[in-house]
């Protein structure tokens, strides 16, 4: 006997489910949406690239990275961050994040007979308009998480806002090549709990961005040295940076092998120029696949 009052999945359109994709790929979907999406992408010749994109930025963090107890201010944070960005896209000044699902409507229970199965046009273009800007906040949510797995709270907790917010912007930026289709990411370490700390993305094409954080600063002609690694064992410089007083740093590269298992490295020079390391790395780490 059919149940009458379980939702029954609507007919997605491609354009439906690539609006739906961010909420789908963080598992913010309601069930019967999430059924909806799963069995649009089952049926549809349309390769939908945006699901693989969007979910290898997730595997990477959620496989790559062990699981740290956030602060309990993170939560504020980022709800008044969000808000703020509502508010300057034209939304309500002041409105309550966690108020964004459409409002209850007063109105009688339907009977297993008439129930609607699924959401209304007027109730599902309500839950878009809440979903307004997902794709842009999953970038800045993980970028935000990345900085925590990574050990950017002390910057958070000496007060250091700008400095987190530039390692947020440089995470971010990373973060944009390791949702390309053929990248490598690669956690970068230290030894020890305040090691330098980051995280790099090589794309298809060789080129690397590399984000870093609690890098002691450099003095003098002293350059933070990045190196890779491939197969023969020998590194290659890629280039040098320096570092002021926050330890956050950013670094752009090209001409990289795009195998996995390739290691990148950094290590503190007496100056720029170096054709091979002159001490062992402070940070380091090998590029994986999102797969």
């Amino acid at each position: 006997m059919t149940d009458l009052t379980r939702s029954t999945r609507p007919d997605l359109s491609c354009d439906d489910v690539r609006e739906l994709a961010a909420s789908f790929v963080l598992g913010a979907l309601d069930v019967d949406e999430a059924d909806a999406v799963r069995a649009h992408l089952a049926s549809c010749a349309e390769p939908h690239p945006e699901m693989a994109e969007l979910g290898s930025v997730v595997a990477v963090l959620n496989e790559a990275v062990p699981l740290v107890e956030p602060p309990p201010a993170l939560k504020g944070r980022i709800l008044a961050a969000a808000a703020a960005d509502r508010a300057a896209r034209g939304g309500a000044a002041g409105r309550d994040v966690e108020a964004a699902e459409p409002p209850a409507v007063s109105a009688p229970l339907p009977s297993p007979a008439d129930a609607v199965p699924f959401p209304s046009p007027a109730e599902r273009e309500q839950r878009a308009a809440a979903r307004a800007g997902m794709g842009t906040w999953i970038v800045r949510i993980a970028a935000v998480l990345a900085i925590a797995l990574l050990g950017g709270w002390n910057l958070l907790l000496q007060g250091q806002l700008e400095a987190a917010r530039t390692y947020e912007q440089n995470v971010a930026a990373v973060l944009d090549v390791a949702g390309q289709p053929g990248s490598l990411t690669a956690i970068l370490t230290g030894e020890g709990a305040d090691a330098p700390a980051g995280l790099a993305a090589i794309a298809s094409d060789g080129s690397v961005r590399i984000a870093m954080s609690e890098l002691p600063a450099t003095s003098g002609n002293q350059v933070y040295e990045a190196w890779v690694i491939g197969g023969d064992g020998v590194p290659v410089a890629l280039g040098g940076f320096q570092v002021g007083e926050t330890g956050v740093a950013y670094f752009e590269g090209s001409g990289l092998p795009t195998e996995a298992g390739i290691v990148l490295a950094l290590t503190l020079e007496p100056g720029p120029g170096a054709t091979a390391p002159s001490s062992a790395p402070v940070s380091a780490g090998i590029a994986v696949g999102a797969g």
